[in-house]
């Protein structure tokens, strides 16, 4: 039996690694009086696939650990390594959570030192431990739960204010919400209001069966729009001015979704359900405590704005807000979509004022979001993608149409978002075209599939429709999607082109960096992180006739559909948000890259935590190319 003294050093650097920092004192004591300790010389092997299933937990207390694997579309070649394990790390969870072989050979970089839990030990360990159960099912998640943890608990230490934005709208609600039936008279809702000192009434009709039928809402902002001006009377029913349909959440949904639904349907209050009844109210104020302006205080000046001016100071707001959030350690996946939400805001009114200026009917064209903006996925560094389909019959307006367009284009570099270095705007004749024209250019793209065909559909094939008549973007969809599922050589091509852009071969964590010089150290984030996704999704889902824009989506609904195992799309989501999150953190919190490029990364910077899970996404990369190696040999 070990000693108290060896018990507590075992313990003490168990608890410095994940998961073992976030379980219980005992679940920690009872692996490290059940593990033993393992030496192995450099080049001795851990464990492999002809080994069978494992015998034990692998926990790596000193040296390096090498992960093995042969490429799969050359079998025939030297084993290459694909992974390291550092200290503090465990192999092989997914083999002794299946019960079946490893796929890698692990084996000694050096003289390691381990720390066997037997496997009987191991599934005990999975029963009395919950924290050590997550973490074995969805690792990657835990891991990112961590260092979003770590972000919001800084940003909460600086903060009386904070909220976070997973928090369920149950723990916002305050007093019993105020009410009113639609009969009801507007002097007695006035009335009401005044009395009860809210700045909303939800309008119900007689609960059904314990369940409330809230038909609408009438709030302060609708006096002086909807009764005073038109003249109403008060003695008129609240149900002719009152606001309806009415969004509603659920107690459990959570505050980040009461966000997203404010920012589109740019409204100030959500009557929140639980179990069928009307339990309370969340305003807008109640959300945005922390800002310096509210998300739809944006929304108002954006919809308000008369000219450019107008516009550059809600720009700048979307800026800073997006800042804060980052700050707050809020997920990529939530920043992003917000970010397009609001710039879609503001690009459509900026088109509403050039169209007026210009005499353009905009109900015979569609503007298009390109790139990141139609993936919902753009950055504060992003740039302008965009383009414009006109109606056929309309087509012979595009030469008056191009100055509309460019107008567009500098209105949008005038409130910070970048022209295109590449052309890729509205305002170049090449992407001003009437939608035959753009059947026309995506089927030469599909038919050629050379190298600036394959870079154009990168950018066109996740266009949007963002201002307009979106008909000629639905119309453009339903002629390209079955045309390029239908081309094997094409699909082949994207692959190929999909594979070039991959995580850098060299990094591991901490070690290369280490032995040589800060270029190893140096990862370009989109370039070697988000692309890889980025162009994986975009392929799997043309090659399956999925329409929708998303990485995530597309990813999502590869899931939904069957074609990729649901566990298997966690990795890649969990990843390609990792890799976002820390784009938005280099660009809002960092200094600028090399060579000014917002992308790159120090990994250096980064804590033991988020270079671990840095390490991990990279892996998920690989092996979605290797996915797509596979699925498209040469």
């Amino acid at each position: 039996m070990a000693s108290n003294t060896l018990l507590a050093g075992v313990s003490q650097f168990l608890k410095e690694h994940p998961p073992f920092s976030m379980m219980a004192d005992a679940d920690v004591e009872f692996v490290a009086r059940n593990v033993e300790v393992a030496y192995y010389a450099r080049g001795e092997v851990l464990i492999g696939p002809g080994d069978g299933a494992p015998a034990a937990c692998f926990i790596i207390k000193q040296g390096l650990v090498e992960g093995l694997r042969r490429r799969p579309d050359r079998p025939e070649a030297e084993l290459e390594p694909t992974v390291q394990r550092v200290p503090g790390e465990m192999l092989p969870i997914s083999a002794l959570m299946a019960q079946r072989p490893v796929m890698s050979t692990y084996r000694a970089a050096g003289d390691v030192f381990c720390w066997l839990l037997p496997k009987a030990r191991f599934d005990e360990l999975l029963q009395r431990s919950p924290v050590f159960l997550d973490f074995c099912k969805r690792r990657m998640a835990s891991l990112l739960d961590l260092s979003h943890r770590a972000l919001q608990a800084s940003y909460a230490a600086g903060t009386t204010h904070w909220r976070s934005i997973n928090a369920p709208l149950e723990s916002m609600l305050g007093r019993a919400p105020v009410t009113c039936a639609p009969e009801e008279s507007l002097r007695a809702v006035f009335e009401r209001m005044e009395h009860e000192r809210v700045g909303a009434v939800i309008v119900v009709r007689s609960p059904v069966a314990d369940s409330d039928q809230v038909v609408g809402i009438f709030t302060r902002k609708d006096v002086l729009g909807r009764v005073v001006l038109p003249g109403r009377s008060l003695d008129e029913p609240v149900s002719n001015v009152m606001s309806a349909p009415v969004v509603t959440l659920k107690a459990s949904d959570t505050v980040g979704e009461a966000m997203l639904v404010m920012a589109d349907r740019t409204i100030r209050h959500i009557p929140v359900m639980r179990d069928g009844r009307l339990a309370g109210v969340v305003a807008e104020r109640d959300l945005f405590v922390l800002q310096r302006r509210s998300m739809n205080q944006i929304g108002d000046a954006i919809s308000r704005a008369a000219s450019v001016d107008d516009l550059k100071l809600p720009a700048a707001d979307i800026r800073h807000w997006s800042r804060s959030l980052v700050a707050q350690g809020v997920s990529a996946g939530f920043i992003t979509r917000l970010i397009s939400r609001l710039n879609d805001q503001l690009s459509v009114r900026l088109i509403e004022l050039k169209a007026a200026e210009h005499g353009v009917p905009l109900d015979r064209l569609c503007w298009l979001a390109l790139g990141s903006e139609g993936r919902e996925e753009q950055t504060i560094a992003s740039d302008q993608d965009n383009g414009l389909i006109v109606a056929d019959e309309f087509a012979s307006s595009i030469d008056a149409l191009l100055a509309f367009a460019q107008a567009v284009n500098q209105a949008l570099d005038a409130c910070g978002y970048p022209l295109c270095k590449g052309g890729i705007m509205a305002g170049n004749p090449k992407w001003c075209l009437g939608l035959s024209q753009w059947k026309a250019l995506f089927d030469g793209w599909i038919e050629r599939g050379d190298p600036q065909s394959l870079l154009n559909a990168n950018i066109f094939f996740d266009f949007r429709a963002l201002a307009g008549d979106s008909s000629l973007a639905q119309a453009l969809r339903d002629h390209v999607t079955p045309r390029a599922a239908a081309v094997p050589r094409f699909l082949k091509q994207m692959s190929d082109n999909a594979l070039r852009n991959g995580p850098p071969q060299s990094w591991t964590a901490g070690v290369l960096e280490t032995l040589f010089s800060r270029e190893a150290a140096v990862v370009d984030l989109k370039l070697n992180g988000t692309v890889p996704f980025v162009d994986a999704a975009r392929l799997l889902a043309l090659a399956n006739g999925i329409r929708a824009t998303g990485t995530v989506e597309r990813f999502e609904t590869l899931a939904t559909m069957g074609v990729v195992p649901a566990a298997e799309v966690r990795g890649w989501v969990d990843s390609f948000q990792f890799f976002q999150s820390l784009r938005l953190r280099a660009q809002h919190m960092g200094e600028p890259g090399s060579e000014g490029n917002p992308n790159s990364l120090d990994t250096r910077t980064l804590s033991g935590l988020d270079r671990r899970i840095l390490k991990e996404a990279f892996r998920e990369a690989r092996r979605l190319q290797q996915r797509l190696a596979l699925d498209y040999p040469g």
